[in-house]
């Protein structure tokens, strides 16, 4: 196997278990503040012209990682895979028209002139193909997790909201949900609740605990402490991290009515985000989490073999770039 690398600007598990996986030595490059771009193209190049792989993976985002790399294949003809698992501005968030025509520009480069983009479902797919791409579709790997100590909580039914407090999930509605709930419930967000409207966390009945952002072994044990998982978005077209942990600790799954979440966790409960249906679901997990679990327990043995037989189809793909 030739010299392979990969280069990533955040520490994401994503990184971690594909570098792994497919032979890869990892750089996490992940410089915070001011002068970040600088510093991290810097260091980035400064590990290209040590290493000088053979071939080249990245993750995107970042846009500008993926940018740096695609324009070190064109120059040294180098494979350049990039892993995009999202970044393709689908939400209508309103941007400026200046954002729009740099993000434009470095959409269609960072696709073209990649050797492979890897992505998470079919929509994204079909993205890549239109910017004159070759996609090639690998959802995360179910993530490998270790339990180091129980933890203790107070309720008799605990959900742990996998959440980033990100403009896309509805906390709103799972506070409202949980704050209807007896006391035999408890919610446990994690996340920086900072990044949240201060009149949101004080909404919060004492059935809601709100855990801040947790170490990850921390957040580990916190998987496999709850009765349940509940992990939300309004944005179609996304995977969720949180789904392939549940299902890792077979945990019983709530997760959004959204066309790739049902085509990939189908032995998750799906909701409308509502309020209403929050609570029900959790009510319906709680009177039945031997079958809920057992649900979640079969789409592990159904996804972890169809997850190998995509990474061997995508390794050959690759040894043909070598």
């Amino acid at each position: 196997m030739k010299s392979r690398i990969w280069i990533t600007w955040e520490n994401q598990r994503r990184s971690i278990e594909l570098a792994k996986h497919f032979g890869c030595e990892l750089f996490i490059v992940d410089y915070k503040g001011k002068g970040r771009y600088f510093l991290s193209i810097a260091k980035t190049l400064q590990i290209l012209f040590k290493k000088k792989p053979e071939v080249l993976f990245v993750q995107n985002p970042s846009m500008v990682l993926a940018a740096v790399a695609c324009l070190y294949g064109i120059v040294t003809r180098v494979p350049v895979v990039v892993d995009r698992h999202s970044n393709f501005m689908l939400t209508n968030k309103k941007r400026s028209a200046l954002y729009v025509v740099v993000f434009s520009m470095l959409n269609y480069l960072t696709i073209k002139f990649a050797s492979l983009t890897i992505i998470t479902n079919k929509y994204i797919a079909d993205i890549v193909k239109e910017n004159r791409g070759t996609p090639f579709i690998l959802p995360d790997k179910i993530p490998t997790l270790q339990k180091s100590k129980d933890v203790h909580l107070d309720g008799k039914y605990n959900f742990l909201v996998i959440s980033s407090f990100a403009a896309d999930e509805p906390i709103g509605n799972v506070i409202e949900a949980f704050n209807t709930l007896d006391e035999s419930f408890r919610c446990y967000i994690t996340g920086n609740c900072k990044k949240a409207d201060r009149s949101l966390i004080e909404s919060a009945s004492e059935r809601v605990v709100f855990t801040g952002f947790l170490a990850e072994q921390d957040y580990m044990d916190m998987v496999f402490a709850v009765d349940g998982i509940i992990v939300l978005t309004e944005v179609d077209y996304t995977m969720l991290c949180g789904c392939y942990e549940a299902t890792y600790a077979c945990k019983p799954l709530i997760t959004s009515d959204k066309s790739v979440l049902t085509d990939y966790f189908r032995g998750a409960l799906f909701i409308d985000n509502s309020a209403e249906s929050i609570r029900s679901a959790v009510i319906k997990v709680s009177e039945n989490l031997n079958s809920y679990t057992d649900s979640v327990k079969l789409m592990k043995q159904e996804l972890v073999p169809r997850w190998d037989e995509m990474s061997r189809n995508l390794e050959r793909l690759i040894q043909k770039f070598e």
